[in-house]
């Protein structure tokens, strides 16, 4: 973790970079989240906010997908909040959010259509995950299982950073 003293040295600008390269890494984020989970009605797509960690951040929590730059808080450039490695929390507002990430089991019934693309169809365990979908029957799901976990850890969720990192300091220019 960066020591306040060494980022006391930083002059505001390049914090101010910092700043926006952080906020530009929120959005590809977000975006991918929107793009890689479930699309039943478009209310979890568009659902996605980042949560600033510590104080002195201004500006929206979120917007719809797709996401944009003023959709992420705008965060303080002092000493103290430019030293925190960690600058947002992105997560999901729906109530049903554990259901939709696969993290949690649940009982799944829908009469409508989806409005997102059925990526399974067959029988869904009582109770199951939402993207355990096999076999033969009438459940639907809209993004493969665990695709959450597999955006976090399989390396997905790192190279929408480096992109939004990567065209935070291009912007700047």
């Amino acid at each position: 973790m960066a020591r306040r003293d060494d980022v006391a040295k930083l002059p505001k600008d390049f914090r101010e970079l910092v700043n926006l390269a952080t906020r530009h890494a929120a959005v590809e984020i977000m975006n991918d989240l929107a793009e890689a989970g479930p699309e039943w009605s478009g209310e979890f797509q568009d659902s996605w906010v980042a949560v600033p960690i510590g104080t002195g951040a201004s500006g929206s929590t979120g917007g719809g997908y797709p996401y944009f730059l003023n959709d992420v808080p705008t965060l303080s450039t002092s000493i103290k909040e430019t030293a925190r490695v960690k600058k947002f929390t992105i997560e999901n507002t729906k109530p049903y959010a554990e259901y939709a990430l696969d993290l949690k089991e649940g009982y799944f019934r829908a009469d409508d259509e989806p409005v997102g693309e059925v990526v399974a169809q067959g029988t869904r365990p009582r109770p199951g995950f939402r993207g355990d979908v096999t076999g033969e029957g009438n459940s639907r799901s809209t993004a493969p299982l665990d695709w959450y976990s597999n955006y976090l850890n399989g390396g997905e969720m790192g190279k929408a950073l480096e992109r939004g990192v990567l065209f935070g300091f291009k912007a700047k220019r």
